[in-house]
């Protein structure tokens, strides 16, 4: 399988960086860790600005009590060394209190906290032992099931649980074992997906192909997670398809990459409208950070609004759209999944696009969308509890 870094989300139980020794300078304290690192200047206002004493950062909501903007600019040190896990810092005129600021911090801010291994899957790296499915009685009882699921999530865009009871209930606890459900214009929490549905008017509740894509594009903050619990199942079809949409991009991004630096480039916008309702929403195709790591893929040519570029430039958008939606829509890449009642699918709606075969006969799905903050809250609180 292909090895990717989606990065940000480690513990201070997971750095592994030991500083070796430390330097004062005027522009700032130096910091050499072992094995090699290149040493890294941080400077003194910083260092000031980021105590983790008692008196600096308050030790019951870890919120800054340092005043930043009192900070002097020519803030200097009368003495820095190494106390442990941690840089302890003196500063020279009696104006500012000691500070301490640990290695884990220091480590996070110069980039050295190791990044989650990310594994793109495509029919060229398909998944080691096929898709990865869970437990529903251990992931609803045991956290280490749990965290084990949600990593999986993490690493592979999505994951599976046998076991569910068939029931709305059963599957809106499989849910707030994640977090609490993003209330939406589908519903206050949980949702019901069936053709039999009339509230909405959306291809969704309909029987047809759904081509793969992601949801909520439309939405300023498009949902992390999103959940399918299969309640009832009759007829043919209806299989769930899932596509690596990161491992789409890295595709379009090696093959063409003018096309790939377009569709993080143009803006597009997204909408859905109903009676009441026009909620709608504008951002690149593929969002990329600073280092050009991508972040999230915002794919769905169902709700695309109508925008205008200048002529050339409509023109290099669609050939890149076009390019995109070739990788997406190859089936090779695809995996189709018939969800029977007591399987849960859960997607990363950040990375992961999902479509539906068409389908005869009775599909009924309890679903519900989880916010990304709070996904990544839920790994973060337990990795350093489990």
């Amino acid at each position: 399988m292909a090895a990717r870094y989606h990065g940000g989300m480690a513990t201070e139980a997971q750095v592994t960086a030991v500083i070796e020794a430390v330097e004062q300078r005027r522009d700032g304290l130096v910091v050499r860790f072992r094995g090699g690192a290149k040493p890294v200047t941080v400077p003194w206002r910083w260092v000031r600005d980021h105590s983790e004493d008692p008196a600096s950062l308050d030790p019951a909501t870890a919120q800054r009590l340092v005043d930043t903007f009192t900070i002097p600019a020519d803030l200097a040190p009368a003495s820095a060394e190494l106390a442990g896990p941690a840089v302890a810092v003196t500063w020279a005129g009696g104006g500012e209190p000691p500070s301490l600021v640990s290695v884990a911090r220091l480590a996070e801010a110069a980039g050295l906290v190791p990044p989650t291994p990310v594994g793109l899957w495509s029919a060229d790296d398909p998944l080691p032992g096929g898709p990865p499915w869970f437990d529903h009685d251990a992931v609803a009882a045991e956290d280490a099931a749990l965290l084990a699921w949600l990593e999986a999530i993490e690493c592979h865009g999505f994951g599976l649980v046998r076991g569910v009871p068939p029931t709305a209930e059963a599957a809106e606890a499989l849910a707030r074992r994640i977090g609490y459900p993003r209330a939406t214009i589908f519903g206050p929490a949980m949702w019901t997906l069936s053709s039999a549905v009339t509230d909405h008017e959306d291809s969704a509740y309909s029987t047809t192909f759904l081509e793969p894509h992601t949801d909520g594009t439309y939405t300023v903050d498009a949902p992390g997670l999103q959940l399918f619990a299969c309640l009832e199942r009759e007829g043919t079809g209806g299989e769930s398809i899932v596509v690596d949409g990161f491992a789409a991009a890295e595709r379009v991004r090696a093959a063409d990459p003018e096309a790939f630096a377009v569709l993080t480039r143009v803006e597009v916008p997204c909408q859905y409208l109903e009676p009441g309702v026009h909620l709608r929403a504008t951002r690149p195709v593929l969002c990329v950070d600073r280092t050009g790591r991508l972040v999230q893929v915002s794919f769905n040519n169902y709700d695309r609004a109508p925008f205008l570029l200048p002529p050339a430039e409509m023109e290099e958008w669609y050939r890149a759209y076009a390019r995109l939606h070739a990788e997406v829509n190859d089936r090779r890449h695809w995996l189709t999944i018939g969800l029977e009642p007591g399987d849960a699918l859960v997607i990363d709606n950040w990375r992961t696009l999902h479509g539906r075969m068409a389908y005869t006969g009775t599909r009924v799905f309890e679903g519900c969308y989880h916010n990304r903050e709070d996904f990544e809250s839920r790994l973060r609180v337990l990795r350093a509890t489990v």
